[in-house]
């Protein structure tokens, strides 16, 4: 069976994580782990010269900012691989940019799993709607069977 994972380091993707090892080595699997960076702007806003002029900006990047969000989102990845080797299940990993639940979308039409595997965070009524939930989003536009573990 081929299984992809969304870890995002929280005790929700750790649990989801745990359920695809011990399907996982039942049958011959592969395991696919995904950490998305959702990379932040950081927004400037137009400036006044001191020659009058106003000098738009624009979004710039934190690029300090974003080198810390890509370091830990590998040190996650790093961390499941190991789970996954101690489990005895090859798994590979990937780091991707983006909204994480559009590009898990992206990732499961591209890599067709036979199941792919979210924790869910039990985010209430108002925190969903404010907020969005990622299960949520993947249950309804994934392409694939999709498996939410609480």
């Amino acid at each position: 069976m081929k299984f992809i994972v969304a870890i995002d380091g929280s005790n929700a993707s750790d649990r989801a994580l745990k359920k695809t090892l011990a399907l996982a080595t039942a049958t011959p699997s592969q395991v696919i782990l995904v950490t998305v960076a959702e990379l932040q702007m950081t927004y400037v806003p137009e400036v006044l010269m001191p020659t009058g002029d106003w000098v738009n900006l624009r979004s710039l990047p934190d690029l300090d900012l974003e080198q810390k969000i890509i370091t830990s989102a590998q040190g996650i990845l790093d961390h499941a691989q190991a789970l996954c080797q101690t489990a005895g299940v090859p798994c590979e990993q990937r780091l991707e940019r983006g909204f994480a639940r559009e590009r898990l979308c992206a990732i499961a039409a591209e890599e067709q799993p036979d199941f792919l595997v979210l924790g869910s965070r039990g985010l209430g009524g108002l925190e969903r709607l404010l907020l969005g939930s990622v299960s949520d989003y993947v249950a309804h536009h994934a392409s694939v069977p999709v498996m939410i573990v609480r």
